[in-house]
């Protein structure tokens, strides 16, 4: 009795990481095809970097209105590049949050597959879906207020009724 409660626990254990795996795995494979566009980091850097042999080049009492005309320029031109990167981000994180909404779907889809002849693993694809969800729905949270986040959080949200209802409500029916 002790050795079968003890290999229930340790298919609790596995069924956990193996869901936790299954999320890391999406994150960093939707990060890896993915990515966020480092572009205007690199180009906010240059200008940082202008903006420093500027000042470097003088004390602050020397810059003449050339000198600080151009730091007020290259001021600008950082604003904009930071409201360009703020809109990017969004639907970077808004595509992001759907492509992982997705993928959790296809994880727990995939947990419906006998079930009962392979317990542990189809709890680890739930739970790996499930919290593949979760990140998928912080992302769309991260994205700002918009419809479009609205409707995926109700998607996810279906999304997760319908299938908690075909795991575990409609198996014990049958």
């Amino acid at each position: 009795m002790a050795s079968a409660e003890r290999g229930s626990g340790l298919q609790t254990i596995f069924s956990f990481f193996l869901g936790l795996m299954v999320t890391a795995f999406v994150g960093v494979g939707v990060y890896t095809f993915h990515a966020p566009n480092k572009e205007p980091q690199r180009q906010m850097q240059e200008l940082s970097r202008r903006e420093q042999a500027i000042r470097n080049s003088k004390s602050s009492n020397d810059l003449t209105a050339e000198d600080r005309a151009q730091i007020q320029q290259l001021t600008d031109q950082r604003n904009q590049i930071a409201d360009a990167t703020q809109v990017g981000f969004e639907g970077w994180a808004r595509s992001t949050s759907i492509i992982l909404i997705t993928l959790a779907t296809l994880a727990m889809v995939v947990s419906l597959v006998r079930p009962e002849q392979l317990p542990v693993i189809s709890n680890g694809l739930l739970m790996g879906g499930l919290f593949t969800m979760v990140y998928g729905v912080g992302w769309i949270v991260a994205a700002g207020a918009s419809i479009t986040r609205f409707v995926v959080m109700a998607l996810a949200f279906v999304i997760t009724l319908a299938l908690g209802y075909l795991r575990f409500v409609r198996r014990r029916a049958v």
